[in-house]
């Protein structure tokens, strides 16, 4: 029964590679459409940014799940400076917070992260 997982998994696995590779070649135009599809809320965004929160938008995301006391140690600024920063950008309506068991993880809505990595 194992078998039949193994070999999902690595088709799985070839086909994250492939659209990987796919998107590595039209990773530009993407964040060109992201940013005509989105342009006020990319505006909005980057006016908000600063090198203290530009580290600390990522780890929103981070699959630790992080919270926002963490995510604050990691940058070494204060909790409520993070908490701020949620705030703004849940009421710029660029993430959403989404309750989940324990937890309250983010969702970035328009894919800033990646003008972020950029």
């Amino acid at each position: 029964m194992d078998e039949p997982k193994g070999e999902v998994l690595e088709v799985l696995v070839e086909i994250r590679d492939t659209l990987n590779r796919i998107y590595a070649c039209f990773e530009d135009e993407y964040l060109e459409i992201q940013k005509r599809k989105y342009g006020e809320k990319v505006k909005a965004f980057e006016a908000m940014l600063t090198d203290v929160r530009k580290k600390i938008f990522p780890l929103l995301f981070d699959q630790k799940q992080l919270s926002q006391g963490e995510i604050a140690k990691v940058v070494g600024i204060s909790q409520p400076a993070v908490s701020q920063f949620v705030k703004l950008l849940i009421e710029n309506d660029l993430i959403e917070q989404v309750d989940k068991a324990d937890k309250i993880i983010y969702r970035d809505k328009y894919d800033l992260i990646k003008l972020i990595q950029k």
